[in-house]
């Protein structure tokens, strides 16, 4: 299968960048084809221009420009072209980083990743699949925490596929990623391993 990687952290010394590249082994290993869309090396451009942004005229959505910048129309073909979308990334501030939140803003377009035809959106990327993986500072155990965790799973993962055909495969969360030796990230490496083996 084709499978699009979108990841987001500036520093290749992260465990996040150590995920991404377990992870694309694994899937090379398995005879996956791969894509990396790392949005810090490649410099992506964040910001949704008032061109690009829809406006409602008359009850309908519109845009200034009917065509999409190119550089967006790059990341809109490498989604169309594959089958599995992964999203590997840190939370910051209990969210995206702002790279990747201004990467869904300007990708997943009105248009392209959802329209509407009537009062309920019409989904588009039927038959894709996706994985999230996202590392934080954060606890897991207490109670207060999943509850914090539950929340952000819903508005990244929840938040991006809710108006379409996209299948959920899972949303990793690794906590107190700061905090951890060595031995323990080595072992969540190979938990997130055994996950990407079974796709």
């Amino acid at each position: 299968m084709k499978v699009l990687i979108v990841y987001a952290h500036p520093r290749n010394e992260s465990f996040s960048h150590a995920i991404l590249e377990r992870v694309s082994e694994t899937l090379e290993k398995n005879n996956h084809t791969v894509t990396i869309r790392d949005l810090y090396a490649m410099n992506f451009n964040p910001v949704l221009s008032a061109e690009e942004a829809i406006h409602v005229v008359d009850g309908k959505f519109v845009r200034d420009n009917d065509v999409f910048p190119h550089d967006v129309q790059i990341e809109m073909d490498y989604i169309k072209e594959s089958d599995i979308l992964m999203y590997i990334y840190p939370v910051w501030w209990n969210g995206f980083p702002a790279i990747l939140k201004g990467y869904v803003e300007r990708v997943f377009q009105h248009g392209f990743a959802y329209s509407f035809e009537s009062d309920e959106p019409k989904k588009i990327f039927a038959g894709k699949k996706a994985l999230f993986i996202h590392c934080t500072g954060q606890p897991q155990e207490s109670e207060a925490s999943k509850e914090l965790t539950r929340i952000i799973k819903e508005v990244t993962s929840g938040w991006m596929f809710n108006s379409n055909n996209v299948e959920l495969l899972d949303h990793l969360v690794y906590g107190r990623v700061p905090y951890q030796d060595r031995e323990t990230l080595s072992h969540v490496l190979d938990e997130i391993q055994t996950v990407i083996e079974k796709i």
